[in-house]
């Protein structure tokens, strides 16, 4: 049964009615995702629901972890032995959820691969990039850029304006073939922007985020299969945030809803604030109007768990006004009435003032303010404090941050876009550009033939005199730097080396391996310098790939260097890149957190200091986009175009002000914002505070994590210090040819069993194998851009033709392949992926493949006894998940040419136990970050790009 004793009746209405459309009103801190993971219970072990059956969409990944891990937890106290595969279940964003509805009905699809999904940046720099394919449409000087001279300088700002046209335009479904042939030169321009991207992204294969779920709309809308099929799998749909959905988001959550309409939505209109990418609020406030009247069933969650009841007067208060009359909120927000469940434990106020009447004042009012809650006893750790502003960019949050930190209190404000001037990336940087003479030559004479502005040359300046002072007082780092600078000037054919193989190797000389040696442990700015320079490798591994220069030759020698530094650097640099951030330690101990409103969402903090009270509301209207909206969105404008400003400026700020659990402050350096100043004026001062009780802690997320069998346990196994590297630091992994052998095998294995499994056994020959292969190492260059050569890719090919003569006449026991299957454990979930399951009735077989040649067992004991117990593993979880016994595991050689490939193993389950409990003391000392131990064998250094640093060690 699931416990709802400590549900209220606003819970309890909202878990247990299940059935038809339902709108659940959840106020900030009423126990949303408390209702929602105890509604999915219910719904399973209640309702018998198949987990298969239920989707959650989530706004953000990071949710959407959180969602399963508390999922797991509740299904656990329910059920300990749970046989319950949780993946079964679509938990996602929509993008998530949309790439795993194209992926399972992909083979309906004519069996095409799927494109490659770019993010919000490669997005804007394939547009930059390819910027002639825009530029002289006409209308493109004043819609995009003002002039010629301004687009020329402007190419970034111009894409990321593009960019923001042709994702409203694909994601409000418009007609652009249309648009593109209006008598209206302004919407006949933005018709042909938005043809000439589709084309562009066609040509490349890539997806954007808008594609991705308009291509998953698409697919339904054309294939009614195929949506009959999804209609019938997917019963109960919920999705979280709706008031942050937008008009393709509706469409497909109500095409997948189908007759049933089981769709549960929940948000609060008050915090909707990401109008900029497309959001709008109708979709809550209009979602009971989608059906028939008094069909849709309306919950409020009112009780508020989170803050003291003076906070929660003052911001119900804040969003009552109407800023003397400047607006009227009319029909476009719900009413509502938020109840504190908590009592304050004194009657003394919990929202103040801060203010100065300059900056330097209102640095000195914050820092008194910090110090008293230390000396008083409110706080035990900074961590209990958290400053918001709309941006930590800003004079207002750096300044204040700066004035913290040289008074002894550290900040963590990892978006505060300070990556480029870091020491040890102007030191890295600088190291690379010295390796490469004619770079030096054009910066020195500005002679290059992709130009930079001052700004960035002299940035570029300062990164080289960086390693000059470097190589003064070390003379193996010139000497190394030196060596590759000739060998680089006298460079004439191709080579293996790269930009990352210099960025590795230089890790073996000081200060970078000193940089590498830090204890990861410890506080984020002491680990800070490490995750810089792995995100430094994996902008070196993304630009290697986005501009097919893998290596350095004789041919690019002198131009990698310049389109490295003058393209693609040059652009991260106009976009910022943000620093290192633990999802789940969002508040570090030990440091007062600076953030934006938009980063807070979802957060809570004992203490909010609420800065960034000198604006305005923001006046952004878009003529151009307005008269798209009016001729071609399918719903007409919705609210009043001279509120909206207004809408925007109150629920950002209502954000800011419910994130406070004990106290809100408000901080400014100005006596009287525009829109502040009354409410600041009846405010007590922060001097007057005198308050000692005790502050809450900061609530602690936990994720239970996901753990590979192959790509964590095995890696931490083989090497501690290598798991450090990759997966904790996350640098880019460099020499890719072992893995992408492997990798296409796998992929074309499965597409021959799949093929079985779909019924067609008689398709599969070795001209079909051929063909997958063929799509396979196509996909396998657009996703990497990696290439093999004719005889690389004959030998792979041959494994996978031997393979098949070698198996033909077993080929009808196939039941299942590339089986995700997880066992959710108390603090971990344990995921494995089975390359093949075979069989007949209740008896199967498990086999995974190996893309080496068969090992000899007496020669590699640790080896074999580490994969028998992952087939150990794999045999538990499908005897767990299906019931069916598992009489024997295999490992398949597909490199073998001569002899038997197979190593087979029997299945007990006597030792299962002990291995479990082998792998869970990996995952202990994984979450303990326990990375001192090296590799054992020379078998895991073979493809470490961090071997120089041991060797120098």
């Amino acid at each position: 049964m699931v416990d709802l004793s400590g549900a209220n009746d606003g819970q309890k209405k909202a878990i247990t009615n299940t059935e038809g459309p339902m709108l659940i009103i959840a106020g900030p801190g009423t126990g949303k995702t408390y209702t929602l993971v105890k509604r999915i219970a219910y719904l399973v072990f209640e309702k018998n629901a198949d987990p298969s059956s239920i989707m959650v969409v989530t706004f953000t990944e990071k949710a959407a972890k959180e969602l399963l891990t508390r999922i797991s937890d509740e299904f656990m106290s329910i059920d300990v032995d749970c046989k319950i595969n949780i993946n079964d279940m679509y938990i996602g964003t929509f993008h998530s959820v949309c790439l795993r509805l194209m992926k399972e009905y992909s083979e309906e699809l004519s069996g095409n691969k799927q494109s490659r999904v770019i993010d919000a940046f490669e997005q804007a720099y394939i547009v930059c990039r390819n910027m002639e394919e825009f530029c002289h449409l006409r209308g493109f000087n004043g819609h995009i850029a003002s002039t010629e001279n301004v687009r020329k300088q402007e190419d970034w700002k111009n894409s990321m304006k593009i960019c923001r046209y042709v994702n409203q335009m694909m994601e409000e479904r418009v007609d652009v073939q249309a648009m593109s042939e209006d008598e209206d030169e302004d919407l006949r321009f933005l018709g042909k922007l938005v043809l000439r991207y589709r084309s562009l992204l066609a040509r490349k294969n890539v997806m954007d985020f808008s594609s991705i779920q308009t291509k998953t709309l698409d697919m339904l809308d054309r294939d009614e299969r195929i949506l009959q099929a999804v209609q019938e799998k997917i019963r109960y749909i919920m999705v979280d945030e709706y008031q942050d959905t937008n008009y393709i988001q509706e469409q497909l959550v109500l095409k997948l809803a189908g007759k049933s309409q089981n769709i549960c939505v929940v948000g609060d209109d008050d915090q909707g604030m990401y109008r900029f990418r497309g959001a709008t609020i109708r979709n809550i406030l209009e979602f009971a109007d989608r059906f028939q009247k008094d069909e849709c069933k309306v919950f409020y969650l009112d009780e508020n768990y989170r803050s003291e009841p003076g906070i929660i007067r003052f911001y119900s208060s804040w969003m009552a006004d109407s800023g003397a009359g400047c607006f009227d909120w009319g029909k476009y927000r719900f009413p509502k009435r938020l109840k504190a469940c908590k009592t304050g434990k004194s009657d003394a106020p919990a929202v103040y003032a801060c203010a100065g009447a300059s900056p330097e004042a209102e640095k000195e009012e914050v820092l008194a303010f910090v110090k008293k809650l230390k000396t008083n006893g409110n706080i035990t750790d900074l961590n209990q404090i958290a400053f918001l502003f709309r941006s930590v960019k800003g004079s207002e949050a750096r300044e204040i941050a700066e004035f913290l930190e040289a008074n002894g209190f550290p900040v963590y404000s990892p978006r505060s876009e300070m990556f480029f001037e870091r020491t040890e990336v102007k030191q890295a940087l600088g190291c690379i550009m010295f390796c490469f003479p004619h770079y030096i030559q054009g910066l020195k004479n500005d002679s290059f033939r992709y130009p930079i502005s001052s700004e960035l040359k002299e940035y570029y300046k300062a990164c080289r005199r960086e390693a000059v002072t470097l190589i003064r007082d070390d003379d193996a780092l010139k000497g190394f730097l030196e060596q590759w600078t000739t060998e680089i000037r006298d460079l004439s054919d191709d080579s293996e080396e790269g930009l990352l193989d210099i960025l590795y190797r230089l890790f073996a000389f000081e200060p970078f391996r000193r940089y590498l040696e830090v204890d990861i442990t410890g506080k984020p700015n002491v680990s800070r310098s490490a995750r810089n320079l792995s995100e430094i490798s994996r902008m070196i591994a993304r630009f290697s790939f986005l501009h097919n220069m893998h290596h350095i030759t004789g041919s690019n020698k002198e131009m990698i260097a310049e389109q490295l530094f003058n393209i693609y650097l040059k652009y991260m640099y106009v976009d910022g890149v943000g620093e290192y951030e633990d999802e789940a330690n969002y508040a570090p101990s030990g440091c007062i957190s600076f953030m934006t409103i938009h980063q807070s969402k979802g957060l809570e903090f004992p203490v909010v200091v609420v800065g960034s009270l000198g604006n305005v509301p923001k006046k952004e209207y878009d003529p151009l986009m307005y008269s798209a909206e009016c001729r071609y969105f399918h719903r007409p404008p919705y609210e009043p175009r001279e509120y909206i400003r207004f809408y925007d400026f109150w629920r950002l700020y209502y954000v800011a002000f419910s994130r406070a659990q004990n106290m809100l402050v408000l901080a400014t350096k100005k006596d009287d914002p525009k829109y502040f100043g009354t409410m600041l004026g009846e405010l007590p001062k922060t001097g007057a505070f005198h308050k000692t009780d005790q502050f809450e802690k900061v609530r602690s997320l936990r994720f239970r994590r996901v753990y590979s069998f192959t790509s964590h346990i095995g890696l931490y196994d083989g090497c501690p210090t290598q798991y450090k590297f990759y997966k904790e630091y996350g640098f880019a992994q460099n020499k890719m040819f072992h893995t992408s052998v492997g990798s296409l095998v796998h992929a074309t294995l499965e597409d021959m069993n799949k093929c079985i499994i779909n019924g067609e056994k008689d398709r599969v020959n070795e001209e079909a194998i051929k063909e997958w292969f063929s799509l396979n190492y196509r996909s396998m260059q657009e996703q990497t851009g990696y290439s093999l050569t004719d005889e690389q890719q004959e030998k792979a090919l041959s494994q996978v033709i031997r393979y098949f003569r070698h198996r033909k006449n077993e080929l009808g026991k196939v039941w299942k392949a590339e089986e995700e299957i997880n066992l959710v454990l108390n603090d971990y979930i344990l995921q494995g992926i089975i390359d093949l399951v075979e069989g007949d009735g209740d008896t199967v077989e498990i086999v995974d493949y190996k893309t080496g040649p068969k090992p000899d067992i007496r020669d590699n004991p640790h080896r074999i006894d580490h994969y028998k117990k992952q087939l150990e593993i794999y045999a538990y979880l499908i005897e767990k998940r299906y019931g069916k016994k598992v009489s024997r595991m295999h490992l398949y050689y597909t490199g073998t040419l001569d002899g038997d490939p197979i190593i087979s193993f029997e299945w007990s389950r006597n030792a299962i136990d002990e291995t479990i409990q082998e792998i869970t003391r990996t995952v202990q000392n994984i979450e303990a970050k326990k990375f001192e131990l090296k590799a054992q064998n020379t078998y895991a250094c073979e493809y470490c790009d961090m071997r120089y640093v041991c060797e120098k060690r």
